[in-house]
C-alpha cells in the first residue's frame, strides 16, 4: 500500500483520489478563510506533510459540513482524503473508519459502482487489510476490481491499481499464484496504459519481482529488476535512492550490475 513497501509482494497501493470532477461543473464559491484554508490544506496535502495538513483538514470539513451539506461531493472527498492523511500517520482505526463514512455516502449518493465510490472502496479495502481485518479487506478489493474493470475497462489505470493491490495482498495471504497472476497483469497493463518509465509501472514491477523469487523463478526474477533498474537509471538519474536501492536489491540477488547503464 505505501511508497515505501514498493520492492515486496506485500505492499498496497497508495491513496487511489476519485476520478473526474467530484464537485460537478465548478468549485462552489465559499467564504475567502474557507477558501484559504482549502488551498493551504491542499498545499500541505499535495506534499506529504499530513501531520500539518490533519487540523486544516479538520477544520475544512468542519466548513463543508457547515456550508456544503454533509452530502456535498467535495465533503464526502474530504473524508476519504483526511482518512489517507490519518492512514499515512498509522491511525489505523480512525483512518478506516473516515475511509469507510466516504464510501457509505458515495455509495448511498451515487450508486456502488460510480467511479468515486469505487475510488473510495479502494481506498477502505486497502485500510482494512493493513488493520489485519482482512477478511472483509479481502472481499472489497475483489468487488472493487469486479466493479472496476466492468465500469472502467481492464485496461484503466485504476483497475489495474486495484488489481496490483488484490495481486499483492492475496500473494500475502498465501494464494501466491493468483496474486502472481494479478500482478503481472497489472505490470503489463501499467507498461501499455503509463509507460515503461513511470513510477507507478516500475513500482508494480518491484512486486513482481518479488512474486517471481518467491516462486523460485529467480532467474525471471533478476532479469526483470535488471530491466527496472535501467528504467530507474534512465528516468530518475544513477544517484536517486529508488535507482541505488534497486541496485542494491540486484546484489542481494546475487546480480552485480553496473548502475552506468543506458
Amino acid at each position: 500500500m505505501h511508497p515505501e513497501h514498493r520492492g515486496t509482494a506485500e505492499s498496497r497501493q497508495d491513496y487511489v483520489p476519485p476520478d473526474g470532477d467530484p464537485y460537478g461543473e465548478h468549485t462552489p464559491d465559499l467564504p475567502p478563510e474557507t477558501a484559504e484554508r482549502q488551498e493551504l490544506a491542499q498545499q500541505l496535502f499535495d506534499r506529504e506533510l499530513y501531520e500539518a495538513a490533519e487540523p486544516v483538514m479538520r477544520d475544512l470539513l468542519t466548513d463543508y459540513e457547515r456550508l456544503l451539506g454533509s452530502d456535498h461531493p467535495m465533503t464526502v472527498e474530504l473524508y476519504d482524503a483526511l482518512g489517507h492523511a490519518l492512514y499515512q500517520r498509522g491511525l489505523l482505526p480512525e483512518a478506516e473508519a473516515l475511509h469507510r463514512e466516504a464510501h457509505e455516502r458515495s455509495a448511498r449518493l451515487f450508486g456502488a459502482d460510480a467511479p468515486d465510490t469505487l475510488a473510495y472502496a479502494h481506498n477502505l479495502g486497502a485500510a482494512l487489510v493493513m488493520g489485519d481485518e482482512w477478511e472483509e479487506g479481502l472481499a472489497l478489493i475483489g468487488r472493487t476490481l469486479e466493479g472496476r474493470d466492468a465500469v472502467l475497462g481492464p485496461g484503466h489505470p485504476d483497475s489495474l491499481d486495484t488489481a496490483s493491490l488484490l495481486g499483492s495482498v492475496l500473494f500475502k495471504a498465501g494464494d501466491q499464484q493468483r496474486g502472481y497472476e494479478l500482478l503481472n497483469r497489472a505490470y503489463t497493463g501499467y507498461q501499455q496504459a503509463l509507460g515503461p518509465d513511470d513510477l507507478q509501472t516500475l513500482a508494480v514491477g518491484g512486486n513482481l519481482v518479488a512474486a517471481l523469487y518467491t516462486l523460485g523463478k529467480r532467474h525471471e526474477a533478476g532479469l526483470l529488476l535488471v530491466d527496472i533498474l535501467r528504467h530507474y537509471a534512465r528516468t530518475l538519474g544513477i544517484h536517486h535512492q529508488l535507482t541505488l536501492e534497486t541496485q542494491q536489491r540486484l546484489r542481494r540477488m546475487g546480480w552485480n550490475v553496473n548502475i552506468n547503464i543506458t
